[in-house]
């Protein structure tokens, strides 16, 4: 079942089953769904139970459970380079991936991922904001974020908490959508990854970029720009450092080694598919 967070007045978290976040972004004209999740919930729905908009449905990058759940949408967009991981899912495998993450029976069809589509634009506009393509290469080859410049909006309440020290009232906020690819325990070890040299480069980019907060997939809060800074020094850190034997533990049950750079409020490290990738 998804879990549905109102983060902002035009801003919804959508969590499924496997903890995979879907971010809504409502415009006056069109809607944003950024990822899908992994396809065991009824996203769609959900989805039009909040706005009856046209939809636009944008995915982060190719992994199961951010893509899983475009098979309920007419057209979902992905960028190219990821398109090699589409080639090595098929239902059977799918299928039980999802049953073990669900506590009911999961009859899962990809329709051959026919609705995923390049994505082969740069920016688009909602009616009242423009949102615009940065690729985020790292986690996987073709990941990308969406950064919006102005979401001319207040926070409110309790909604506050989520954005931690940058919980105060804006006249307009940038916020980039970034999923997997800035999660501060930087995974490069499922499919498609690419360097940590790229995924540096990836910290700078964003550290370049004019924004209050990113958003990830798999966390309940949003984060301050800030914690960029801490990601960089962790890979520049790990040179030299201990990596210690880690099991996924759900699916797809991959094995690597990790690194913690740094506690403080948001642990930071890195999950790697092999020891020698941890020479920058």
């Amino acid at each position: 079942m998804i879990q549905v967070s109102k983060y902002l007045d035009n801003v919804y978290v959508l969590q499924d089953q496997a903890m995979s976040n879907s971010i809504l972004v409502i415009g006056k004209k069109r809607a944003l769904l950024f990822d899908t999740g992994c396809g065991m919930d009824a996203i769609r729905e959900v989805v039009e139970s909040i706005t009856d908009l046209p939809l636009l449905v944008i995915l982060s990058h190719g992994h199961f459970d951010h893509i899983g759940g475009s098979c309920q949408f007419d057209c979902a967009y992905l960028a190219k380079e990821d398109r090699v991981i589409l080639e090595e899912y098929d239902d059977e495998l799918i299928n039980v991936w999802l049953n073990e993450l669900s506590d009911k029976s999961i009859h899962f069809k990809s329709n051959g991922w026919k609705q995923i589509k390049d994505l082969d634009f740069h920016e688009f506009d909602l009616g009242d904001c423009i949102g615009k393509i940065i690729p985020l290469s790292g986690h996987s080859k073709g990941s990308i974020g969406v950064y919006f410049p102005s979401l001319k909006i207040r926070l409110k309440g309790k909604n506050r908490n989520n954005f931690r020290s940058i919980g105060v009232y804006f006249p307009s906020l940038k916020i980039l959508l970034a999923a997997d690819a800035l999660s501060p325990v930087m995974c490069m070890m499922f499919l498609n990854h690419t360097s940590l040299e790229e995924q540096l480069d990836t910290l700078y980019k964003v550290q370049n970029l004019d924004i209050n907060a990113f958003i990830t997939s798999h966390s309940p809060v949003w984060f301050d720009k800030s914690l960029i800074d801490r990601m960089i020094l962790c890979i520049q850190n790990c040179k030299g450092k201990r990596f210690h034997p880690y099991q996924y533990p759900k699916p797809p049950h991959v094995s690597g080694y990790i690194y913690v750079d740094s506690i403080e409020e948001e642990p930071v490290g890195l999950i790697v598919e092999s020891e020698d990738m941890s020479i920058v």
